[in-house]
């Protein structure tokens, strides 16, 4: 009987010892199917399950079933204790939940015991002050400096400033944007468009239209010629740091090159940050009313769907526009991005603001 059942990257997460028969082949029909799953999914629950198992190793307690739901509350207390907020303490939790519902087991008084002991945590950093962290914003200010910046020479700058403008234009996540297909462009009437499929909303293959503005349309058919000799699937190719050049495939009989890797979430993630820091080089060339406005905090693979939100309910668009723009499903991320620059959260000021206007007539 296999004792490595679910493995991610060939280490196993779960020992087979202390189970039955049952439960085994339960976590087997999981195994051979677990695509199911989103890969970031599979390697947040291998992770997250293997920190609880050393935990329980170094007690000398069994992790898998577990017995006693005291064990990982005592467990989500130390890691709270060692500075990790509700929201991981909540995915430790889910992982080792999900862990055991796979093998077709429950935790004793889970919802008892843990739902508590997470309501209890996240009270006390509400209590103590410790705030939420978001994405700050990456706004059409900055990706004006990106554009004035390109350097058409550059086969880096050239694709760099592509990622930021369609990711400012599209309210791509980071994810999104690592994942394009170059087959997903289509061009029409002269602009292009991006069919964004199996989102982190919209796994179903019909996707959504996503409109390219004018620049980024220019850019686009730039960025392509130059890299067409690159037989690739994806559309942002990687790029070495240094030298600039297209990384070389492995030879593959289709079209196309079915051995292309995506764009990695930490290369956009340091795309965003080094315009950051590009622009506050700028800023201390210039004389202070040059600056460009510039968060204190530098730019995340989030940021251009944070900035362009806040942009587009600045400029009186209405909030379910602005929803659909960044497909999601509710308005409940649209007001947490833009609740400083909403308007709408201003009810009092604006009232003010006008009795005062008629009071000075």
């Amino acid at each position: 009987m296999p004792k490595a059942l679910i493995n991610i990257s060939n280490n196993s997460i779960v020992s087979s010892e202390y189970l039955n028969e049952e439960h085994i082949e339960n976590l087997i029909r999981f195994s051979d199917r677990k695509e199911q799953l989103e890969e970031n999914t599979l390697k947040s629950l291998h992770y997250h399950v293997n920190k609880f198992n050393d935990y329980c190793l170094a007690h000398n307690i069994i992790p898998l079933p577990l017995q006693d739901a005291t064990v990982l509350e005592s467990f989500l207390i130390k890691e709270s204790e060692r500075g990790c907020k509700a929201q991981t303490l909540r995915i430790y939790a889910w992982a080792v939940s999900k862990i055991h519902s796979l093998a077709g087991l429950e935790i004793p008084y889970f919802k008892t015991i843990i739902t508590a002991r997470l309501k209890i945590i996240s009270k006390q950093e509400v209590k103590s002050g410790v705030k939420r962290k978001q994405a700050v914003a990456f706004s059409y200010e900055h990706l004006k400096f990106v554009n004035e910046q390109l350097d058409t020479n550059s086969l880096l700058s050239i694709r760099n400033a592509l990622l930021l403008n369609i990711c400012y234009d599209g309210l791509l996540r980071e994810s999104e944007a690592c994942n394009l297909f170059v087959d997903q462009i289509q061009k029409v009437n002269g602009l292009y468009n991006i069919n964004i499929t199996n989102s982190k909303t919209d796994k179903s293959l019909d996707g959504s239209i996503v409109h390219l503005s004018k620049f980024t349309s220019k850019l686009l058919p730039l960025y392509l010629q130059k890299v067409s000799a690159h037989n690739g699937q994806f559309l942002f190719k990687r790029i070495t740091p240094r030298g600039g050049k297209l990384e070389k495939l492995k030879p593959s009989e289709s079209s196309p090159n079915q051995h292309d890797k995506p764009l990695s979430t930490k290369t956009v993630e340091l795309v965003f940050a080094n315009t950051w820091h590009s622009i506050t080089d700028y800023n201390q060339s210039v004389s202070f009313n040059d600056h460009i406005d510039l968060p204190e905090r530098p730019f995340s693979g989030h940021s251009a769907r944070v900035g362009a939100s806040c942009d587009l309910v600045s400029a009186g668009f209405d909030d379910s526009l602005v929803m659909r723009a960044g497909r999601w499903k509710t308005l409940r991320m649209v007001e947490l991005y833009t609740r400083g620059v909403n308007n709408k959260f201003a009810t009092v000021r604006e009232f003010r603001e006008r009795l005062e206007t008629m009071t000075n007539i």
